[in-house]
């Protein structure tokens, strides 16, 4: 008789309590927050960087295309919509990489999170990058994204970011 008992009393031990459940589910929420505050944080530092190489890369292109060419290229910026366009002359380049007929957003999904504070390029504080047709930039100046400063030196169009 007590073998008929002890069959009973370990089929109703097996198992998880409820208070043991919503503990564990509990700690699952506290972890899973802590990951996520902590996956935002480096998103929105990782989506700076992409920004800033896009910039940079498409700065040296342009030179690299007005020198090619023998050509004004410019770069034109608008902080109010995140994006900025590309002009051979005053003709837009409309087959530049990576463009929307030679505008280039940032306001996209990817870089959701980047903004373009302000552009100071040229005594007038102009939001035009102009390289003449030997590469040389006709004014330096500097562009605020987020926390980062790219700034592009005169007449060697080099630039750096801070």
């Amino acid at each position: 008789m007590n073998s008929g008992k002890q069959t009973i009393i370990s089929i109703i031990s097996k198992g998880f309590s409820l208070i043991e459940l919503v503990i564990v589910i509990l700690l699952i929420g506290i972890f899973t927050a802590i990951a996520m505050t902590r996956t935002n944080t480096g998103l929105s530092i990782i989506r700076e960087q992409i920004a800033i190489d896009q910039i940079t890369s498409d700065i040296d292109l342009a030179r690299s295309m007005a020198f090619g060419k023998g050509k004004t290229i410019s770069i034109i910026f608008n902080d109010q919509d995140e994006s900025y366009t590309l002009y051979e002359g005053s003709n837009l380049i409309s087959d530049f990489p990576n463009s929307d007929n030679g505008t280039i957003q940032l306001d996209n999904s990817m870089l959701k999170d980047v903004n373009i504070q302000s552009v100071s390029l040229g005594g007038t504080n102009s939001n035009e990058l102009k390289f003449l047709p030997l590469g040389d930039v006709q004014y330096g100046g500097s562009i605020l994204l987020n926390t980062k400063t790219i700034s592009i030196e005169q007449v060697s169009g080099k630039w750096s970011v801070n």
